[in-house]
């Protein structure tokens, strides 16, 4: 079994119970924007997986660590004794769920979009 249904199952149920914990009485409508909502919460994460793996924050850090480096003398010294380098080994990231988050994010968000401006229009 792979993970699509499993997520889908899951954001189906979480929607559910956001259902009952944000809206006392309960109705398709209110269903459908925790639907809505949970959609948004698959696509950031899908957002966040893609910016991590795309190395977005890697300079920013690697430039953090190099001024903190330089600045502090006691860290400079034993790097100058110990020959090491400013360069750390960099890992590479990879999110095998992130394409599954993406598209179930896009289809319940999609879904539900269109399911409300059917109820509200028709």
């Amino acid at each position: 079994m792979t993970s699509k249904p499993i997520l889908l199952s899951a954001s189906i149920f979480s929607s559910i119970i956001l259902s009952f914990m944000l809206y006392t009485p309960w109705s398709f409508l209110k269903w459908l924007d925790a639907v809505f909502l949970v959609g948004l919460v698959l696509l950031m994460a899908a957002a966040a997986m893609s910016l991590i793996e795309g190395k977005f924050f890697e300079a920013f850090i690697h430039s953090t660590k190099n001024f903190f480096a330089k600045v502090n003398k006691k860290e400079q010294l034993i790097r100058e004794s110990e020959k090491r380098s400013f360069e750390n080994p960099s890992f590479d990231k990879v999110f095998p769920a992130r394409k599954n988050f993406f598209i179930i994010g896009m289809l319940l968000s999609g879904g539900s979009l269109l399911l409300s401006a059917a109820f509200y229009y028709f």
